[in-house]
């Protein structure tokens, strides 16, 4: 399979400015396509962003390069609290595609669930409340997710023992 090929670890590209707007400060993540960078933008209030950056070898693959467009589009519509917002969508000057999305402190559902094992009823009603709402505005778009797992629900704490927040990730089969 051809996303199987890609896992290869790819260059550290912290430092560089995509498009003249985004300074990627720091690889979080690589996954099988692609890559995942805190940045911020190169000329603004230095907000922060998350890039996530196709790999060379994805990019040349017309149906993956439609699969991340057509990801950019659904999130950017659905404008649901509870799904990341997807906020542009360009090509670096090599011709790689990336989308820009909002920054989310926190960590996936996943990692949540290793680290502190069970949750608290209350903090799974939450969860799944917000969840729900998401994937319900997304169906009223007619968008089915087809990937729900735990790594793509991310998991914000507001630290001051209010409720956890949930953001529903990666619209990229769907």
């Amino acid at each position: 399979m051809a996303t199987e090929r890609m896992v290869a670890q790819s260059k550290d590209r912290s430092g560089e400015v995509l498009h003249d707007t985004y300074r990627l400060v720091r690889k979080l993540a690589q996954g099988g396509m692609g890559e995942l960078y805190e940045a911020e933008h190169a000329r603004l209030s230095r907000k922060k962003y998350a890039v996530k950056l196709l790999q060379k070898e994805a990019a040349e693959l017309p149906e993956i390069v439609a699969r991340f467009r057509r990801e950019a589009e659904i999130t950017s519509e659905l404008g649901h609290p509870n799904i990341v917002e997807v906020l542009d969508f360009h090509e670096t000057e090599a011709g790689r595609p990336f989308l820009v999305m909002e920054f989310l402190e926190g960590e996936d559902l996943g990692a949540v669930l290793q680290r502190r094992g069970r949750l608290t009823p209350g903090e799974v009603a939450a969860l799944a409340r917000q969840v729900g709402d998401a994937l319900s505005a997304a169906h009223a778009h007619g968008v089915v997710h087809r990937d729900m797992k735990p790594e793509n629900i991310y998991v914000l704490d507001p630290g001051d023992g209010g409720e956890l927040r949930a953001k529903v990730l990666d619209f990229g089969i769907s």
